[in-house]
């Protein structure tokens, strides 16, 4: 788990391996959140729209060339008996898988969820450096 910077809350992010079988397969997903990709010189940022949802029930994995991000929002309000005249907003279990377009440092991960928005920045790495000579012993 690591702290969002501004509230102080836990996100928790997985690597490759350590995710929840869940997030690797699955479904019963209910809808699909909006999401930008920004390639930078130093990052690659990903932004979810995500409102309604508390910070420690959204899993962030990432795994080689991707990003996955899943968790549950309930009802928007109003506990017990409802009448509803219209709905628009989703509900239930969701699932979103982000291709990285370049070489990132998944050790140097972080997010952020502020005001409905969840910003997930991942270090890019040079791809020389994830090149390796091995030596013959």
């Amino acid at each position: 788990m690591r702290n969002d910077r501004e509230s102080g809350r836990k996100t928790r992010i997985f690597f490759s391996g350590e995710e929840d079988a869940r997030m690797r397969y699955p479904s019963d997903l209910s809808w699909e959140p909006p999401a930008d990709v920004i390639v930078t010189d130093t990052e690659v940022i990903v932004v979810l729209e995500i409102a309604g949802m508390d910070s420690d029930t959204i899993n962030i994995v990432t795994d080689g060339g991707k990003l996955r991000i899943g968790g549950v929002r309930g009802s928007s309000c109003c506990e017990g008996s409802k009448q509803y005249n219209q709905i628009e907003i989703e509900i239930g279990r969701f699932f979103r898988e982000v291709e990285i377009p370049v070489p990132v440092d998944q050790e140097k991960t972080t997010a952020r969820y502020d005001r409905g928005m969840l910003e997930v920045r991942i270090a890019r790495t040079d791809p020389a450096s994830r090149v390796r000579k091995v030596e013959i012993e």
